[in-house]
């Protein structure tokens, strides 16, 4: 019996090849750097023009260069399969900023232009939420929000999830504390000062 045998030029081959990236670009293991500036997986559907079912919060809204951020990813009535994490300007430049610390088996990180500059999922295993430690950048970068890519299944996903608004602030001591503790310590010396000029006239 003879094989049958298909040319390259046949329709069935050209269909093959027009599905293969449908199947490849769906990353279970989340190794998606391709998608670094883009934040959008390739999964040959558009993503979700509703609310996000999901939530990026953050343990404080203000920080200094260096600071470490508890940021999560909530789910409010769906399972997370996959995502994909950064922080970035407030404007939302397209670069990545600070750096990211993961505990646990089912994420990684990834280096989108600089190392650990984003985190994603390990395998598409349903998980109850998100917990990372963003390492704040060493010199000012501005207003931060945290934005996401957050995916339910292989055709249902969010783009652009934003977090809560990360207030720079040069230092905490000079500009939370700072204008409150020299106010104190000015008026500190005026009282001194002026006791001291009464008693001596006295």
């Amino acid at each position: 019996m003879k094989q049958r045998r298909y040319k390259m030029d046949s329709p069935l081959c050209w269909i093959l090849l027009l599905m293969l990236p449908l199947h490849v670009c769906a990353y279970a293991n989340g190794k998606v750097q391709g998608a670094c500036s883009s934040m959008t997986p390739e999964h040959g559907v558009t993503a979700q023009t509703s609310p996000a079912p999901f939530n990026i919060t953050v343990n404080q809204t203000v920080y200094t260069p260096g600071e470490k951020i508890i940021v999560k990813i909530v789910m409010s009535s769906l399972p997370i399969e996959g995502f994909l994490l950064q922080a970035r300007t407030a404007s939302n430049d397209k670069t990545p900023l600070g750096s990211f610390e993961i505990a646990g088996e089912n994420m990684q990180t990834l280096n989108c232009t600089t190392a650990n500059s984003a985190v994603s999922h390990t395998s598409d295993a349903e998980k109850a939420g998100v917990e990372v430690i963003w390492n704040a950048p060493s010199k000012s970068a501005g207003d931060i929000k945290m934005r996401a890519t957050v995916v339910a299944n292989k055709t249902i996903f969010w783009t652009n999830v934003v977090g809560p608004k990360l207030t720079y602030q040069s230092s905490v001591a000079s500009g939370i504390l700072g204008p409150t503790l020299g106010t104190h310590i000015f008026c500190n010396i005026l009282v001194i000062a002026f006791l001291k000029i009464r008693f001596e006239e006295m």
